[in-house]
């Protein structure tokens, strides 16, 4: 189970440790976005002072924002502790808050106290309830 809190600005956040291939960690702080369809995106600042690795298919990819605007991106990797277990993530640069995105969330159970200061719980759902992943 993860746990964060409903900030002053009233976004559900929830803080994992994001580690590089060097096995450096840090303690990161992320906005949850149901309306971002990937695993998670960081500040290029964050992603450097990590040294994450590009992604096999890193400069092949287009970053469509909540107005519309398209732009290039590039696709890093990362690990999390996630519902109790390492997992690997993919990380694509957009300046702003660190979001987390509904690739993330997948097969879990978002639950928010929607005041400030509020509980955010993501608990993983139990494998029979999950359906494949539909591609997107």
């Amino acid at each position: 189970m993860q746990y964060g809190m409903v900030n002053d600005a009233m976004e559900a956040t929830v803080t994992l440790n994001v580690t590089a291939d060097n096995d450096e960690s840090i303690p990161i702080t992320f906005v949850i976005d149901t309306g971002a369809t990937g695993d998670m995106s960081l500040p290029q600042s964050v992603i450097d002072s990590l040294d994450l690795p590009l992604a096999e298919d890193a400069d092949n990819i287009v970053i469509t924002l909540a107005d519309g605007t398209t732009g290039p991106g590039r696709l890093y990797l990362a690990r999390i502790w996630w519902h109790d277990r390492i997992r690997n993530v993919e990380v694509v640069n957009l300046e702003g808050a660190p979001l987390v995105g509904m690739a993330l969330l997948y097969g879990s159970n978002l639950n928010i106290d929607a005041v400030p200061g509020g509980l955010v719980t993501i608990t993983e759902l139990p494998p029979t309830s999950q359906p494949e992943m539909p591609c997107g």
